[in-house]
């Protein structure tokens, strides 16, 4: 913008929590000309610096042109994106996934400057398929998921199988970090924010053709199971159930281990870990048996 000195970024970011304060109050789209009529009159929709110091809580939208039916800009969440995987090898196609996430204007815009997309990494030949819930602090800084302190146990986990990390594959249900208006702290990505990213999910199962999929705390069971407010994971962790045609075992977050890091938690998810084990004709010591006993 002429005159102005505010980056595309903090333009995004303003335009954004407009929008935002509008849904809120329950306006889901706003009327304005055609497509052709707005990129000719290009009308601002970015509040002003009066109405920033003003708190006044407006957008600019066009008059409409005459003679023609006004259109409707809806301003809630974008539809679920289609996925089609191309013919080729898995690389090949995990490749092709890995850049349509890393670009996708979406995930991209929830992303703060500085940050990145969270995408899958890991063996494109596991059979098993850890699935997180979202990105923290850490994990979009470095764009991997499970680096930071949660990670960090999950790694010790995988060991404690008898495996390396390099040996399954490891996804989040949404692949950026939901905003917060603090720097610090995480919060359970919306139910729009897990339906959009799910297609993307479905595809690296997909690639991947795991024997098993470890759904990785609560948030990680909604997006794959479907939401059921009568759902507690109390009740349904340690519990075989399907994602497709995928058996799945249902265990806490790593990150519950970190806040109740008792050994009766710990033998909770570890036992979870067994059944996956026994599952997948894994030996287990009788050392493997008694840890956290």
């Amino acid at each position: 913008m002429k005159g102005s000195s505010r980056s595309r970024e903090e333009i995004r970011d303003a335009l954004l929590k407009e929008l935002e304060l509008l849904e809120a109050e329950g306006i889901h789209s706003i009327p304005c000309n055609s497509v052709d009529n707005l990129s000719a009159q290009k009308t601002s929709v970015v509040p002003s610096a009066k109405s920033e110091a003003t708190s006044e809580k407006k957008i600019a939208i066009p008059d409409t042109v005459a003679g023609s039916p006004p259109c409707m800009v809806p301003i809630g969440p974008p539809p679920p994106p289609e996925v089609e995987l191309p013919d080729g090898t898995k690389e090949e196609r995990w490749n092709y996934l890995r850049d349509r996430v890393l670009r996708c204007p979406v995930c991209t815009a929830h992303v703060k400057p500085g940050k990145k997309v969270v995408f899958g990494i890991g063996n494109l030949d596991a059979d098993i398929f850890l699935c997180g819930e979202a990105p923290g602090a850490d994990e979009e800084i470095a764009g991997e998921p499970f680096v930071g302190r949660a990670g960090q146990l999950l790694t010790k986990i995988i060991g404690a199988m008898g495996l390396r990390r390099s040996d399954v594959y490891i996804g989040n249900i949404i692949n950026w970090r939901p905003e917060m208006p603090t720097p610090h702290g995480n919060r359970p990505p919306t139910e729009e924010e897990v339906a959009f990213c799910l297609p993307y999910l479905r595809a690296q199962v997909q690639i991947v053709g795991p024997k098993v999929i470890v759904a990785l705390g609560a948030t990680a069971v909604r997006g794959l199971l479907g939401r059921d407010p009568t759902r507690r994971m109390g009740d349904v962790r340690g519990q075989w159930t399907k994602f497709g045609d995928t058996p799945l075992m249902i265990t806490y977050h790593p990150s519950y281990l970190l806040r109740y890091a008792s050994n009766e938690s710990k033998r909770t998810v570890w036992e979870d870990f067994m059944k996956v084990m026994e599952f997948l004709s894994m030996p287990i010591s009788e050392k493997q048996r008694a840890y956290f006993l």
